[in-house]
């Protein structure tokens, strides 16, 4: 699996909200570090070593609020797959028809036809696969979390306390951004500073409309947080039954109930009174419950079974929440 922690080698420099925000005290909403400058004759788009990895050199200085933007082609039908960094969304366009099938976490998409236009959201964290089965050309964005909060500051006049999270519209067409995306690739070649501004704009220009249209913030601390709908945590906890043998992000329960990150935690525990992370465990340690008192299964293949890494670190998990060691536990209440 290509590492995704390569991405973070783009900058490491703070970016501190207020002198991103203001100059002179006088309040005014400013973009001060995300336009490059200068480029120094680096690529508008870069290529990309395997999918979703721009090819930039190590050596290379960018600022942790810069926008990548990078163009995966070819024909290669093999699976491809990618660990996103924590600090970045990527943003994919698609510029021809093409066909794939996309895993995101644990949610699949198989066999999809996919039309120049389409777009596709990539929250931090999450471990995405993706089989090409026919020629593709598709257009990355590597969008920094603070590039969206400075946005978000920029349109809103605030700098938002809790981050802002862009939502997955799966695959859906958005003609402006296909524009902006096609501009930006036959701008590509230009190597004056004309061409790196324009650039930068028209990053800028994407970014702002992602928000508009996709972001969230974070719900308020300071307001009551409304319950996760029935039907939306009954989508939920139906995905969590389904996959509690695979390794679950938050990610993947909140695209599940069809919402970010932030809004789905938040909402989870006022229907649940628990932590998604907590229900989740719950339920692996029920499952591992029945299969204890029902199966002959060894404990080592059963934590396995159950979504645990480990024998140790399941039978620590299960004695906390059973009052009982596994082995124990089975002698009790073995049904068998």
């Amino acid at each position: 699996m290509t590492d995704g922690s390569a991405l973070k080698t783009f900058g490491n420099e703070r970016c501190e909200p207020a002198s991103a925000l203001h100059e002179g005290g006088h309040g005014h909403s400013r973009l001060l570090i995300s336009l490059e400058r200068p480029r120094r004759n680096r690529p508008i788009v870069h290529g990309e070593r395997s999918w979703r990895l721009p090819d930039v050199p190590n050596s290379t200085d960018q600022r942790n609020s810069m926008l990548v933007v990078s163009r995966w082609q070819g024909t290669d039908q093999n699976e491809h797959s990618f660990e996103i960094s924590s600090e970045y969304h990527i943003l994919a366009i698609v510029l021809r028809p093409s066909r794939l099938s996309l895993r995101l976490g644990a949610r699949l998409i198989p066999h999809q036809e996919v039309v120049p236009g389409m777009i596709q959201v990539t929250p931090p964290g999450l471990v995405a696969r993706a089989v090409y089965s026919q020629p593709y050309d598709i257009l990355h964005l590597h969008i920094p979390n603070v590039l969206l909060m400075e946005c978000f500051a920029w349109s809103h006049g605030k700098w938002p306390r809790d981050g802002v999270a862009l939502r997955d519209p799966l695959l859906a067409r958005d003609a402006l951004l296909q524009k902006l995306g096609t501009t930006l690739v036959s701008i590509a070649d230009i190597e004056d500073q004309n061409g790196s501004l324009l650039a930068d704009f028209l990053g800028l220009a994407i970014v702002t409309h992602l928000l508009g249209l996709y972001g969230e913030s974070s719900p308020s601390t300071t307001r009551r947080t409304s319950a996760l709908p029935k039907w939306r945590l009954k989508r939920a906890v139906e995905f969590i039954d389904a996959h509690l043998h695979s390794s679950l992000a938050l990610a993947d329960l909140a695209g599940a109930a069809g919402l970010s990150c932030m809004h789905f935690a938040a909402q989870f525990r006022a229907a649940t009174g628990v932590r998604p992370h907590e229900y989740l465990v719950r339920r692996r340690v029920a499952k591992a419950q029945t299969l204890l008192a029902t199966t002959d299964m060894p404990i080592a293949e059963l934590a396995l079974t159950v979504g645990f890494s480990s024998q140790a670190h399941f039978t620590v998990v299960f004695k906390r929440l059973s009052g009982l060691p596994p082995l124990r536990w089975r002698q009790v209440h073995c049904l068998r």
